[in-house]
């Protein structure tokens, strides 16, 4: 049999061999007796472990399949929920913003009652920033609608105030803010357009003229910031003061009793409203706190 392993067993006389045969039955070789074939069995228990072994293997390869696709949507589940969730901040952070106002009246209001008679000419609205760095009060971002007993404007701003004029009533383009540290409110309730320019293009801001020294030639119904300690630009800052001043032309005028709204609407925020009556009894040609 030399080193083949013996594998069948006669089941008479005991003889063992070895056979390659695929026959169910095979003959002893020693008393010729007709044995079962029991290497067919080995065949296939061998051929049933390979199957197994297969469908474990194919069993493996669909776990994977199954893990890597579970991975990739659970990436995009946790990717979607994080942009909803920054999408979700940047709402509540755009609703804060439009459902709040940065401008916060500070101080006391002033009118001016006109020299001839009971009635208001002027008004002084003192504000600053709230919350917030700065607040843009150029003109194209800026809308005051005003409303003065039965008459009404939908935008009455007119811009920034700058310093324009010198003692002697000429331009002064090298003085472009305005500081009215120690100065009364009429050096400053006059205003008419700049005409100096900024890298070729027109200032979109009003500057100064003076009340009570005669270089206004009649006040006209509008709305402008006058900035304390300005930087120069057309942005009301945390560190700033400012000072909306409405003046009405002679046409205008607030009478007492009168009712003024002024509301300021601010780009991406709430509004700013204002509510202002007119006493009964007033001095004439001076300011009172209302």
């Amino acid at each position: 049999m030399g080193n083949r392993k013996i594998n069948i067993q006669c089941q008479k006389c005991g003889y063992e061999w070895h056979t390659t045969s695929r026959l169910k039955k095979v003959s002893c070789p020693s008393c010729s007796q007709k044995t079962s074939n029991t290497t067919l069995r080995s065949l296939v228990k061998q051929f049933v472990r390979h199957s197994r072994a297969i469908i474990g293997l194919e069993a493996a390869i669909v776990l994977i399949a199954f893990v890597i696709i579970a991975a990739a949507f659970s990436f995009m589940v946790v990717n979607q929920g994080l942009f909803a969730t920054e999408r979700g901040k940047t709402v509540i952070q755009e609703g804060l913003t439009q459902s709040s106002t940065p401008l916060t009246v500070d101080g006391t209001t002033f009118v001016r009652t006109a020299p001839e008679g009971r009635m208001v000419n002027v008004l002084m609205v003192p504000l600053k920033a709230f919350g917030v760095k700065y607040v843009n009060l150029g003109r194209n971002q800026t809308v005051v609608t005003l409303r003065i007993g039965q008459k009404a404007w939908a935008n009455s701003y007119l811009g920034v105030l700058y310093v324009g004029y010198n003692a002697t009533g000429n331009y002064n383009a090298t003085i472009n803010t305005y500081d009215p540290t120690g100065a009364e409110f009429d050096d400053f309730v006059g205003f008419q357009r700049a005409t100096q320019t900024i890298s070729g293009e027109p200032c979109n801001t009003y500057v100064n003229e003076t009340y009570s020294t005669g270089y206004v030639r009649g006040l006209v119904t509008g709305t402008v910031l006058a900035i304390a300690n300005s930087n120069g630009d057309e942005a009301l800052d945390s560190g700033e003061k400012g000072y909306f001043i409405v003046t009405l032309a002679d046409e205008d005028v607030a009478l007492a009793r009168d009712e003024i709204n002024i509301e300021i609407r601010l780009e991406k925020s709430a509004t700013l409203s204002l509510e202002i009556v007119i006493p009964a009894s007033m001095p004439e040609d001076s300011y009172i706190p209302v």
